[in-house]
């Protein structure tokens, strides 16, 4: 009996550690949502998806200029980022002008939608918080 116990342990151990490490799972480009694929589209014309995964109810995107996006189960940008820039057309206007008339020499690496509002990292390092108004709320160097 006791044998057995100690087997039915160590076989569910294995099972529940292989269904965590399993929860990333990479996908074909065309099981993304559609909201997803057309967010790339949009505001990504020239760049393909080279690589796409789902982890749980969450997808995560590597595109081919190395642009990382991050979106909820229902294809919505959660958050993106990109070393060379992101494009201004992803970003709120409001948030894009802020950034350009104050620091015109820095470019909008990263942007993640959060509640109430926005956090945008700058190619300087700087981090600025925005309310859904585009209003600075909080500045993070």
């Amino acid at each position: 009996m006791k044998k057995f116990i100690l087997t039915l342990l160590a076989v569910l151990m294995v099972g529940t550690s292989l269904n965590a490490c399993g929860r990333k799972r990479v996908i074909d480009p065309e099981e993304l949502p559609k909201a997803a694929t057309e967010l790339i589209q949009k505001h990504w014309p020239s760049c393909v998806i080279d690589l796409a995964y789902i982890d749980g109810r969450e997808y995560e995107v590597l595109l081919s200029d190395g642009t990382i996006i991050e979106f909820n189960n229902k294809g919505i940008w959660k958050e993106a980022k990109c070393t060379d820039g992101l494009p201004v057309t992803l970003v709120p206007g409001n948030i894009t002008r802020y950034v350009v008339e104050r620091f015109p020499k820095q470019l909008i690496i990263k942007c993640e939608k959060m509640r109430g509002g926005y956090e945008v990292e700058l190619t300087n390092g700087l981090e600025l918080q925005f309310d859904l108004q585009g209003r600075l709320t909080h500045v993070d160097d």
